[in-house]
């Protein structure tokens, strides 16, 4: 009797313990293809970045920062040749930049890193400027923040303007200590509009005239 009551007990426990087996074999399962299709998610996802990425380098023939600048300069890399668009596209990173540099003056920094990261509509663009660019634009800004109308600081950045339009071979923009960023659209290479069909602002309205 009491040899029965154990064979019942082991072969009770045995299908308990092949039972929680089975159970834990499943649940391992369902874990291992959550985490597969977690990974193939993340990999689909990380490669549509890669490509707008890609895409969006492709146009500068996958340069950033200061051989960026120096090669649309035509000083490095004289063998690639940048499409029309691409040349558009940089001379609204080239705006923003300035702008940007202006707008830390208005916030009193002294000091600037050469290159930032300027925000288009099709991504990020590392940007540079050479420093004595950045130091001339902070000096003259700083002066423009406390008096609008200091004609010498005016003319000061304009001629900072100038000087770095013409050594990227653009035609320098007269309008642009008139614009803020509500009135610099993002436009992309594949808008046609000149630089100088940007909309222009009245004296005083952005603190710099």
């Amino acid at each position: 009797m009491h040899g029965l009551l154990l064979l019942t007990a082991l072969l009770t426990m045995a299908f308990l313990v092949y039972g929680l087996f089975q159970l834990n074999q499943r649940v391992m399962r369902l874990e291992e293809k959550k985490r597969q299709m977690a990974a193939e998610k993340a990999a689909e996802a990380q490669g549509s970045k890669a490509a707008t990425t890609k895409k969006s380098d492709d146009i500068f023939h996958d340069l950033e920062g200061e051989a960026l600048f120096y090669a649309m300069a035509g000083m490095y890399h004289q063998e690639l040749e940048f499409s029309e668009d691409a040349r558009k596209r940089f001379e609204l990173v080239i705006r923003k930049h300035i702008l940007e540099v202006l707008e830390k003056a208005k916030e009193g920094e002294r000091a600037l890193e050469s290159e930032t990261i300027i925000r288009t509509l099709r991504g990020p663009v590392h940007s540079w400027l050479p420093q004595d660019v950045v130091s001339s634009l902070l000096i003259q800004g700083a002066v423009l923040s406390k008096n609008p109308k200091d004609e010498r600081a005016i003319q000061s950045i304009q001629s900072t303007i100038d000087r770095l339009y013409m050594q990227l071979g653009y035609q320098s923009p007269d309008d642009l200590l008139g614009l803020d960023d509500d009135q610099v659209p993002e436009r992309d290479e594949n808008d046609s509009e000149s630089s100088e069909a940007e909309p222009k602002r009245a004296p005083g309205a952005d603190g710099f005239m």
